[in-house]
């Protein structure tokens, strides 16, 4: 089987999970081919293509309209996957240009807009990230999966050289405006907390108070390793959380710290905009687990093998490709409704 993946490149958890799949996609496999649309970073030069190299993913660049149909006579696809909304319409026009499928993965709120709906409902299949996203749609496509984001938990993973508590916290997260008031707060509490300035990875300085600032890492498992809480949301907190960190979830709000019990609760998503707890709740949470070695080791821990169970790249590749089987055979129709309930309690 030949996939053609459709994608923007910016830092974000979105572009590190294309590249996951298409690294998965090939262990199983199936031969990917990624055609890279704006690249919004220069890391993508510095780094990424070499990455890409090592993994021996194959990729293009600049994916306009004539670029695909010209790469597809070459790389005769058997269907097409968008990842990214900007390719939406191109993965709708190359699909049908070609006859072959076409399947979008929504990675987020917001796809029920006009501007998406025609896309969504001629496409073959609908992957959502989650099943807030799910519901959204619903009613656009009668073939929507529920797929998690999955990670590569050998890769993330707790340094076995680490030796006594780890208790050094960070905050990891592309940033826009919506991120930088709850970012204050927390860099505040931090501060009153462990008279110490807050350490913050991301893309740009956002220059607040009591901080220091990385400019964002290519690889942050030494990062991760290193660290003790994280705060942080969707991939990057499944990242943290794999390599053994406590997790504060946020991004536009706080939603507490992961634990058994918040990823039982019927709301649970790794977006960290549910504003499910106030900061007062996150002083409190974050002076608990700075208290108490034997909570958060205990809490480190069991992050560490909920990651394992529910978090693989593997098996989101795999649960990916059976998507990709059951629309090129002709055996068989899709089935309908198939995002149901019974994964909702892992949330976004």
């Amino acid at each position: 089987m030949k996939v053609l993946l459709l994608s923007d490149f910016f830092l974000s958890g979105q572009t590190t999970h294309v590249l996951e799949l298409a690294k998965e996609l090939q262990a199983l496999g199936t031969q990917v081919h990624i055609a890279f649309g704006t690249i919004h970073s220069k890391l993508f030069r510095t780094h990424y293509r070499h990455y890409l190299g090592q993994q021996q993913i194959s990729f293009s660049e600049e994916a306009d309209l004539a670029r695909l149909i010209s790469l597809s006579g070459k790389f005769k696809p058997d269907l097409i996957h968008s990842q990214s909304s900007t390719l939406f319409q191109r993965a709708q026009l190359l699909a049908s240009r070609l006859s072959v499928p076409y399947i979008l993965t929504c990675h987020g709120l917001g796809f029920n807009q006009a501007r998406y709906r025609y896309l969504i409902q001629d496409a073959s299949a609908v992957i959502a990230i989650g099943p807030n996203v799910a519901k959204e749609i619903s009613h656009l496509n009668p073939n929507i999966t529920v797929i998690l984001n999955g990670i590569d938990t050998a890769r993330f993973a707790p340094s076995p050289d680490h030796k006594g508590s780890r208790k050094d916290i960070i905050y990891v997260g592309r940033l826009e405006e919506k991120r930088i008031e709850p970012l204050r707060h927390l860099a505040r509490i931090h501060q009153e907390i462990t008279s110490k300035p807050l350490c913050i990875i991301s893309n740009w300085n956002p220059n607040i108070r009591n901080t220091r600032f990385k400019p964002w890492q290519a690889d942050l498992v030494p990062h991760f390793q290193n660290s003790g809480i994280v705060a942080a949301c969707g991939r990057t907190a499944r990242e943290a959380l794999s390599c053994g960190n406590a997790i504060l979830l946020m991004q536009q709000s706080y939603d507490g710290i992961i634990s058994p019990s918040l990823v039982t609760r019927w709301d649970f998503d790794f977006s960290g905009n549910l504003g499910r707890f106030s900061y007062e709740q996150l002083r409190k949470d974050l002076s608990g687990l700075l208290r108490s070695n034997y909570r958060l080791k205990k809490l480190q821990t069991w992050g560490r093998n909920y990651a394992l169970v529910h978090l693989s790249s593997e098996q989101m590749a795999k649960k990916t490709l059976a998507v990709y089987q059951e629309l090129l055979s002709p055996q068989k129709k899709p089935h309908q409704d198939r995002w149901g309930f019974d994964d909702k309690w892992l949330g976004d």
